[in-house]
């Protein structure tokens, strides 16, 4: 067990290395195509974040952990909010400048109730996530239709956290390179995961709500508190509202169309995805009315996702010990 926690700690050190030269060669490439830096910022680096989530879970359809794959979306999704808007409400109460935010809210909201939905039928098909791609495609070309309505301080906090290479080599070897680390990582992540679950006697789908998912959502955490600590409150609200958002669609789109999805967890359906809703929905007193998160309000966060994390590890423990006396 000790061995896999430590392969699965290499994996997400890798993943969180890769996805950042990626992003960085991703820049530059959009950069030649004439691309402004705010969309750069916006999209690239924005949706950037959330690569080891599409990492896993490409290496978990291919090996058939369906519930890591599912798992590690609703969880990511659960700690985006919980934890990471969180930990950058401490930091500094995240004020609200970003347009985009009072469309992307009550999307990610639809979009959070939609799986909850969907699921519901007992799997995710391949035509399914093939809409969810399709949805997410129009999602993007209104972010970007919309992005031109968005005030200059946004504009400028976006381009600040543009960071690329310039030499076309260099571009060339952070996107080869950052590629091969997040498929990489992503393996040893899923494999490092199923060992664990068995060790501990937990589900797959445990596995991916918890460790996996904070682990896949650590460059978010990182890129957000560090956006926070520069006043930049925006991206640190943005990044988690767009990641939310690729993660279902894109993400578990993309997932289910090269393996179908089954939503049969133990957890899933009354448990992990009304709280993801759950989640969702708070922000927006949050948000909507004073335009803010204060710091109580991300202690309030972080309180509730230590409750949920707490409730799901002991329900899963107590489900497989009955198993275990059952058999």
């Amino acid at each position: 067990m000790l061995l896999d926690l430590g392969i699965l700690a290499l994996g997400v050190a890798i993943l969180a290395v890769g996805a950042d030269i990626f992003v960085r060669g991703s820049s530059a490439i959009a950069e030649r195509f004439g691309i402004s830096p705010f969309v750069i910022g916006l999209v690239v680096v924005g949706f950037g974040t959330s690569t080891p989530e599409l990492a896993v879970n490409l290496s978990a359809a291919l090996k058939g952990s369906t519930d890591i794959a599912v798992g590690n979306v609703v969880g990511s999704n659960i700690a985006n909010v919980a934890l990471i808007l969180g930990c950058a409400a401490l930091v500094t109460p995240l004020v609200v400048h970003l347009r985009m935010v009072r469309l992307e809210l009550p999307i990610m909201i639809a979009i959070s109730v939609g799986l909850w939905a969907l699921a519901a039928g007992g799997e995710i098909s391949r035509i399914e996530g093939g809409i969810m791609v399709a949805a997410f495609v129009a999602f993007l070309l209104l972010l970007l239709r919309n992005s031109k309505q968005e005030s200059s301080e946004v504009v400028a906090e976006y381009a600040e956290e543009v960071r690329h290479v310039r030499s076309p080599w260099l571009t060339a070897v952070f996107v080869a390179g950052g590629l091969a680390m997040l498929i990489g990582g992503g393996w040893l992540c899923v494999d490092a995961a199923v060992g664990l679950a068995r060790g501990l006697g937990l589900s797959e789908l445990v596995i991916g709500l918890t460790i996996v998912a904070v682990g896949t959502s650590l460059p978010e955490l990182a890129s957000s508190v560090a956006a926070a600590i520069r006043g930049n409150t925006d991206i640190a609200i943005g990044n988690v509202i767009g990641s939310n958002i690729y993660n279902v669609l894109c993400v578990l789109g993309i997932t289910a169309m090269i393996q179908p999805l089954p939503t049969t967890g133990a957890t899933l359906m009354w448990l992990d995805l009304p709280v993801m809703v759950a989640f969702a929905v708070v922000l927006v007193p949050m948000m909507m009315v004073a335009m803010r998160i204060t710091r109580l309000s991300g202690a309030l966060l972080l309180a509730g996702y230590a409750a949920y994390l707490w409730y799901l590890v002991e329900y899963s423990r107590g489900a497989a010990a009955v198993a275990g006396v059952g058999g």
